[in-house]
């Protein structure tokens, strides 16, 4: 692996200059980070961008008309197999983006591309060349999605422009309207609402609407188990293919996973129960989502499993859900 020494890049003027080659982006390895950095990789305009990324994010990227090219790799891929994909692109990389030590970022380094740019994280560095640190203020909680655009920003571009943010073009709705329920969480069944509830709430809106129960791949038994109490088959759908299914549906009920932030992504309306999770740092894009969360004294903990009473979720009634989602859907 090459040398590295980082530089903090200054403020003054943009450091992002190409010829005629690429910029490689290391996709955030999550879907949910995934979805929070696109609105930042659009904003990066006249600039050819490929997009490095695992199967799971790849679809995304796919859709975003921004990226010319997306390089894909299996979560297990070492820096080397990427290294050698890239190559087997033939793609001229000129300078490269990682935001997150990852197997793709190491890739970058190996394959010796002369600027590498990320934030200044210490299992990051030593694979960059130079560092772009974001004003970190005192004072309530931000979005996610603000740490990404901030970095495009000092790279000398205007991110924070509402068209970003925008869907992609959306498939007729079929007549009857669809409502997805996503009830399993990959983020820990701390954040996952209980299944009676889910069961009650979505009854009230069975007949008005197709209800779809759509599963998470690696934790399919809570969908399993609405499935069951509704009689109802599961929509086993991956990829893509579950990304344009969520584009044709009217909206989506969901415990707090990847799933709401790829509803975001294609503009459908999501009622996303909160738990263990901060909805101000984490919760899906846009204006049209409602997030439910009852604020108890342990919020906040970020566990993935719950050592006391999963009170956060118990707390949340069916009678609120309900509520919400008549404001959200309609009756």
């Amino acid at each position: 692996m090459p040398e590295t020494s980082q530089a903090v890049l200054p403020q003054d003027r943009p450091y992002l200059q190409l010829n005629e080659g690429y910029l490689a982006i290391a996709s955030p390895d999550s879907i949910a980070e995934a979805c929070f950095s696109i609105p930042a990789v659009r904003g990066i305009q006249a600039i050819r961008i490929v997009v490095v990324a695992n199967h799971e994010t790849a679809p995304l990227w796919r859709k975003v008309d921004e990226v010319s090219r997306v390089v894909e790799h299996s979560h297990s891929d070492s820096a080397r197999k990427i290294s050698n994909l890239i190559k087997e692109s033939n793609l001229n990389i000129e300078a490269t983006i990682a935001w997150e030590n990852s197997s793709a970022a190491q890739a970058f380094a190996r394959i010796g591309v002369k600027t590498r740019l990320g934030f200044p994280e210490d299992k990051l560095v030593r694979y960059l060349t130079q560092t772009v640190e974001i004003d970190q203020k005192s004072g309530p909680i931000v979005h996610r999605v603000r740490s990404y655009l901030h970095f495009v920003k000092k790279l000398g571009f205007d991110p924070f422009q509402p068209a970003y943010f925008a869907p992609p073009p959306r498939p007729q709705a079929p007549e009857l309207p669809i409502l997805a329920i996503s009830p399993g969480s990959d983020f820990g069944d701390a954040a996952e609402w209980p299944i009676d509830r889910f069961t009650e709430l979505a009854k009230e809106f069975s007949g008005r609407f197709d209800l779809a129960i759509v599963q998470r791949p690696d934790r399919p038994e809570p969908a399993l188990a609405l499935a069951k109490s509704l009689g109802k088959k599961v929509c086993s759908s991956e990829g893509p293919d579950l990304i344009d299914f969520l584009a044709t549906c009217h909206g989506l009920i969901a415990s707090d996973s990847s799933i709401p932030h790829l509803a975001s992504f294609v503009g459908t309306p999501s009622l996303v129960f909160f738990g263990p999770n901060e909805p101000e740092w984490r919760r899906p894009l846009g204006k049209i989502h409602h997030v439910i969360r009852e604020h108890v004294a342990c919020s906040g903990c970020l566990l993935n499993n719950c050592p006391l009473d999963h009170r956060c979720m118990t707390e949340i009634t069916s009678a609120k859900a309900l509520a919400e989602a008549r404001s959200l859907f309609g009756e």
